[in-house]
């Protein structure tokens, strides 16, 4: 198959592959439509059902068990949401419909074609169906919900119709549908135009490459190709013309051989010596004298063997009776052959011997010598162009290749969100790079004053791991740094030897900012003087790559840190507590241990900003969170609430040992003594309210507003004080009274 088939059949197996991936994404997104809207009736159900089934602390029966308050709340949300809702008792009785269906209440549902609605009742499993009754124009899909009490028990269920849901869904899904067919459809269009554009390309460096050689291969040594474009086709073209001048500049002087031949021939020019048929030399022309290197008065009249020492074409004495002159003598018929002529001053002369028989009854034979000498030499520089044009092409590939992995490198370190996997990153693709040689990546610290190794590969370590950043050489200077045998550079002191081995030291500069070295080592650099130079420009391109890498890294950490730190007191922001905490509440859940809440407020702390001013209340701020992360275990979350307002989550503690925990910062808090500007602050002191999972809640929400409920209760009971347990089965877990108090 030619090239250019194969161009075009992978083009379009790559538009057909677009095409198919664009048709399978339609078929998914209509696939998926039906089930997003599925979802979001039975999430709309769940709600529905837990509203009806919730039996508030101050109220003795649910919506489910008051027929008017449930049809009043079924009126209502149809008013609100213009749609068919149902609510059923255990039996499938309807309990409640919505208004103009008020006759169906007492009655039993039968509008399931597969008691779908019963199943759901029996094993609490939502189930979606589709109504068809004479009573509607046309069918409507509705979802059946379970109605579960407090144990847990299902009692009931909700049928809530989500037609409107499947239309907007399906609306969307249309939409989508449009975007995906113009996308895929811009996506084969830009196929075919790529196509277009590298057919067109390669057509013409290949057009032109194919007229050039064929050019040449009619004996038009004036052949160009004259392609100016720098890709590969222009390379090829160039190194083409320069062949095709240097063996025009051959065949020129060939020219001028063949024309003074010519003349010689007028006149007996060519190298030309008869032989008669006992083989001595009758007559030899002066261009044979000349290419034998003798007189002819010293030629003629001599036997052939003493004059002509015809060899090989290894230079070897060729076997008796195997010369073309000894053939040709022999059998009397014409023989040809390239041999060496070995002349009387040791070299040897490549001829073409040609021996044609003399019509003469006595034998004999007319010997042609034809120098070739120049043309085995034009020869010679035409191949060695071409090992030069392959020798390219060879270094052209491995360039490729480099730039291939070097993107993939790219590719690979911009998808790492931690210097872990970044660095995990280099240590496994360094080797593809620098074969044979070993290396380390070094990065310097946050305070500057310490550069560490983060990354090795090789088996040979010539760095130490931890150096000061005025140990390199490199980072002195902010350039590369190369030292090793015979080179008058001094050598880093983070170096490990000073023997024969080669290193280099480059530095990692990204945004204007240093952040560290790769470091690469040579340990044969005395037998391999080259080894650096060979490896420059891959050497800068994995630099370069590496260190924007670091620098994204760097400052997406930064950003990271600035979104989840409050920036006066250095503590977890409120945000960063909702997430973490909502984590570990499951995580305790699932281990079945407990997790405890403390909520803090500084008393009277708007009066301390009002007396001692803004800087001072940001002093008492941070001792406060200074104090609160001492008394932190190393799996607890501090975090500023808000304001002057702190908050403590301890995974596996109780609410007992949060309580005493709690008592304790609240001593060390008005233990402080602070001092602002050589005036006393005086005493601070805290109201704490602490809560628990399980004892308060279950949800994160359930415990915060517990917590929140203790804390406002201990500044109502004149603050500076521990209050647990708000928001139990019993009014108060008063900690002041029966020991529990911890004020």
């Amino acid at each position: 198959m030619r090239i250019k088939t194969q161009i075009v059949a992978t083009l379009l197996s790559a538009a057909v592959l677009i095409g198919l991936v664009g048709g399978i994404a339609i078929i998914s997104q209509i696939s998926l439509t039906r089930s997003g809207a599925l979802a979001e009736a039975t999430s709309v159900g769940r709600q529905l059902a837990e509203t009806i089934a919730f039996k508030a602390a101050d109220a003795p029966h649910s919506l489910f068990e008051r027929p008017e308050a449930l049809r009043e709340f079924v009126t209502a949300q149809h008013s609100d949401s213009k749609r068919d809702l149902v609510v059923l008792n255990h039996d499938k009785v309807i309990l409640a419909d919505v208004p103009g269906e008020e006759k169906n209440v007492g009655t039993r549902y039968g509008h399931d074609p597969d008691n779908e609605v019963g199943r759901t009742i029996e094993d609490g499993a939502p189930r979606d169906f589709v109504e068809r009754s004479a009573d509607v124009s046309e069918a409507i899909n509705l979802v059946a919900v379970p109605i579960k009490d407090a144990p847990g028990k299902t009692v009931g269920a909700v049928l809530f119709e989500y037609t409107p849901l499947l239309h907007a869904a399906q609306q969307r899904t249309n939409t989508v549908l449009w975007l995906i067919g113009l996308c895929t459809a811009a996506a084969v269009l830009i196929s075919a135009i790529s196509a277009l554009l590298l057919l067109r390309g390669f057509g013409a460096g290949l057009s032109g490459l194919n007229r050039g050689i064929e050019s040449l291969a009619r004996g038009d040594a004036g052949a160009r190709i004259g392609l100016t474009s720098n890709d590969e086709f222009g390379q090829l073209a160039r190194g083409f013309d320069s062949m095709a001048t240097e063996l025009e500049s051959s065949r020129g002087l060939l020219v001028e051989q063949k024309a003074y031949i010519e003349d010689i021939v007028r006149t007996v020019a060519e190298g030309i010596v008869v032989i008669d048929g006992d083989g001595r030399i009758v007559s030899a022309n002066p261009a044979a004298a000349e290419i034998v290197g003798l007189r002819n008065d010293r030629i003629e009249g001599q036997d052939w063997r003493s004059i002509l020492d015809i060899r090989g074409l290894s230079g070897d004495r060729m076997a008796q009776a195997t010369s073309p002159i000894e053939l040709a003598l022999t059998t009397g018929r014409g023989h040809q052959a390239e041999v060496r002529l070995a002349k009387p001053d040791g070299s040897y002369l490549p001829v073409i011997a040609s021996c044609n028989p003399l019509n003469r009854s006595d034998g004999g034979i007319v010997l042609t010598l034809n120098d070739i000498s120049e043309l085995r030499s034009a020869e010679r520089a035409v191949s060695d162009r071409a090992e030069e044009l392959a020798t390219l092409n060879r270094e052209l590939k491995e360039t490729s290749q480099a730039t291939t992995r070097l993107v993939k490198l790219g590719e690979l370190l911009q998808a790492c969100v931690t210097f872990h996997e970044a660095f995990s990153v280099v240590g496994s693709a360094m080797p593809d790079f620098f074969g044979g040689l070993s290396g380390t990546v070094h990065l310097t610290s946050a305070s500057r004053n310490l550069v560490e190794e983060m990354a090795h590969w090789g088996a040979v370590r010539s760095s130490v791991g931890q150096f000061a950043p005025e140990d390199c050489w490199a980072l002195r200077r902010g350039q590369e740094h190369v030292a090793g045998p015979g080179m008058l550079t001094p050598r880093c002191n983070h170096i490990t030897e000073n023997g024969g081995r080669g290193y280099v030291c480059m530095p990692l500069a990204a945004q204007g900012e240093t952040l560290g070295i790769v470091h690469l080592c040579e340990p044969d650099a005395a037998d391999r003087p080259d080894w650096l130079t060979e490896r420059q420009q891959i050497l800068r391109g994995v630099v370069d790559t590496l260190a924007l890498a670091l620098a994204n890294l760097r400052l997406r950490e930064t950003l990271r840190q600035q979104s989840i730190r409050d920036p006066n007191t250095g503590l977890y922001n409120r945000r960063y507590l909702e997430e973490t905490s909502s984590r570990e509440l499951r995580r305790m859940e699932r281990s079945g241990q407990p997790l405890a809440m403390i909520m803090l407020d500084v008393d009277h702390f708007k009066q301390f900003n009002d007396t001692f001013g803004h800087e001072a209340g940001d002093l008492v701020l941070k001792q406060v969170a200074a104090t609160l992360l001492d008394h932190a275990r190393e799996s607890d979350v501090v975090s500023r609430y808000g304001g002057e307002e702190f908050a403590l989550m301890m995974p596996g503690t109780s609410l007992a040992d949060a309580a005493e925990r709690a008592e304790a910062l609240r001593k060390a808090i008005k233990q402080l003594h602070l001092t602002h500007r050589g005036r006393t602050l005086g005493t601070i002191t805290a109201s704490f309210g602490v809560s628990a999972f399980p004892e308060l809640g279950a949800s994160w929400v359930e415990i915060v507003n517990a917590a929140d409920r203790s804390l406002y209760q201990a500044k109502a009971d004149g603050r500076d004080r521990v209050v647990a347990g708000l928001g139990r089965a019993d009014p108060q877990w008063d900690l002041s009274t029966a020991s529990q108090s911890v004020a």
